[in-house]
C-alpha cells in the first residue's frame, strides 16, 4: 500500500538529523524538491515502516537513492507487487516479473556529512585514474558483494534473495550508486564496465580515421593494499545476478531539476544544470560540455532514467529481456563486444547543478550557465590534447 506520509516532518530529536535532510527540508530554495519528494514517498510501496526516519537520518542517500529507483520503476509503466519486506522491489511488466534489492557504496565512519560534488583527489588525471580504475570498482565491489552473499532468515532457513518463493525463478536485479566519498558520483560508468565485465576500452583509429574501440581484459584491482579479482560476473554465484541497475544521479539534485522543469516550477527559483554528454559523432572519443537552464524554453528533456545504466549479466540463469526497460541504456556483451544501447542524442554522462533564487535569480542564472559553458568547453578542450588512453578530469 502506498504510503501517505510525508518525509519532512521531523520523526527524531533535531541533534539526529541528517545535515543534508536539514538542507532540504528548511531551505526556500527546495520547495519544490520538498513537493515531488513527498509525491514520490505517497507512491513508494514501504515495507519496512522506517523510510521516513532512516531518510531523516543515517540512511538519508540510501533512502533517496531507493526513492529515485521507485520513480524510475513508476515511469517504466512496472507493477508493484507483493508485500514481503525483501528484496526492496517485486515489479512486473509485459508479463515478466522482476526483483530488484538496493544498495550503495557508503562511507566509511560513522560521522554524517553533505555530500561535496567534488574531490580535491581529482585535480588530477593520474588521480582520477587511481580512482576510476581501481578505488571505485573496490567501492562498488565490497557492497555488490555483500548483497550477493547475504543471506536471510539465518535462524530458520537461509536463503538467498533469488532463492526467496517469490523471486525463484525470475530475474534478480541489484541497483547500485556510490556515494562512498565526495565526487563519487562525478565517475561514468567507465569503472562499472571496468569491474563487472573485467575489461578496458581503449581508443585507436584506422587508416581511414574512424574510431575503433578496443577491450582490453582486466585481472584485478588494487588499492590501499586491497586487491580484488576483476569481473564480478564471473564469480561464484553471480549467475544469479541477472544485471547491475546503476545510476549517478539518484539525489536530492535529480529531484529538484525534475520539479522544477515538470510539476512544480517555481518562479522564485532557477536551476542551471551542467556536466559533460556522450558526443554522438560515431568517431568521437571525449564527451561534450553542456550547460542549460532547468525547464527554459528549448532546453533538453531530462527523464528519470536518463542516467542511469542496465548491465546486463551474459551469464545470467534468468535473463532481464533487453527492451524491458525503455528509457535506461542497455549494456551487455554482444557478439563478444561491449554496447551500450542509448536512449535519445542527449546522454549525460555526469551533471552537477546549481540552484539560484531571490531576485534576478534567472538572469544570474543564465551568467552562470555562461561561465560554466566557457569553462566546460577550455577544459575539454585540453583534455583533447591528452593522450587518448587518459581519463577525463572529473567536475
Amino acid at each position: 500500500m502506498a504510503n501517505k506520509r510525508g518525509l519532512f516532518n521531523p520523526s527524531v530529536p533535531k541533534k539526529q538529523l541528517h545535515p543534508s535532510f536539514k538542507l532540504v527540508q528548511s531551505s526556500p530554495r527546495n520547495k519544490s524538491t520538498r513537493r515531488l519528494m513527498n509525491d514520490a514517498f505517497a507512491r513508494f510501496i514501504e515495507k519496512d515502516g522506517n523510510f521516513a526516519e532512516q531518510f531523516q537520518t543515517t540512511g538519508f542517500n540510501t533512502r533517496t537513492f531507493e526513492l529515485y529507483v521507485s520513480e524510475l520503476l513508476h515511469v517504466e509503466g512496472f507493477k508493484f507487487e507483493g508485500a514481503e519486506p525483501q528484496p526492496d522491489f517485486c515489479v512486473s511488466k509485459s508479463g515478466v516479473k522482476v526483483a530488484i534489492e538496493c544498495t550503495t557504496a557508503n562511507p566509511t565512519g560513522s560521522a554524517l556529512h553533505v555530500y561535496e560534488p567534488t574531490n580535491e583527489k581529482d585535480s588530477d588525471a593520474e588521480g582520477i585514474r587511481v580512482r576510476q580504475e581501481n578505488e571505485v570498482p573496490i567501492r562498488v565491489a565490497g557492497a555488490l558483494r555483500s548483497k550477493m552473499q547475504h543471506r536471510l532468515n539465518k535462524k530458520t532457513s537461509p536463503a538467498a534473495y533469488w532463492e526467496l518463493p517469490h523471486v525463484a525463478g525470475n530475474p534478480f536485479v541489484l541497483a547500485i550508486q556510490t556515494f562512498h566519498e565526495h565526487g563519487s558520483l562525478t565517475f561514468s560508468n567507465a569503472a562499472i564496465v571496468r569491474y563487472l565485465y573485467g575489461i578496458a576500452q581503449r581508443p585507436s583509429w584506422d587508416e581511414a580515421g574512424n574510431l575503433i574501440i578496443n577491450s582490453e581484459q582486466v585481472s584485478k584491482h588494487s588499492h590501499g593494499g586491497k586487491v580484488i579479482p576483476s569481473g564480478f560476473f564471473d564469480l561464484p554465484d553471480s549467475e544469479n545476478i541477472s544485471a547491475i541497475l546503476w545510476t549517478n544521479a539518484g539525489t536530492v539534485a535529480k529531484f529538484t531539476r525534475m520539479a522544477l522543469a515538470g510539476s512544480y516550477p517555481d518562479k522564485d527559483v532557477s536551476a542551471v544544470r551542467y556536466g559533460c554528454m556522450i558526443d554522438p559523432d560515431p568517431n568521437a572519443h571525449m564527451p561534450l560540455p553542456f550547460a542549460y537552464i532547468v525547464g527554459e524554453l528549448g532546453a533538453p528533456v531530462e527523464t528519470w532514467g536518463q542516467e542511469a545504466n542496465l548491465f546486463h549479466n551474459p551469464k545470467a540463469k534468468h535473463p532481464v529481456p533487453t527492451g524491458l526497460f525503455h528509457t535506461v541504456t542497455n549494456s551487455q556483451i554482444v557478439d563478444g563486444q561491449y554496447v551500450d544501447r542509448f536512449k535519445d542524442d542527449f546522454k549525460p554522462i555526469m551533471s552537477m547543478s546549481a540552484v539560484i533564487n531571490g531576485p534576478g535569480h534567472r538572469r544570474g542564472a543564465q551568467v552562470i550557465a555562461d561561465k560554466i559553458f566557457a569553462s566546460l568547453e577550455e577544459v575539454f578542450a585540453a583534455q583533447r590534447a591528452r593522450p587518448a588512453d587518459e581519463p577525463p578530469v572529473a567536475g
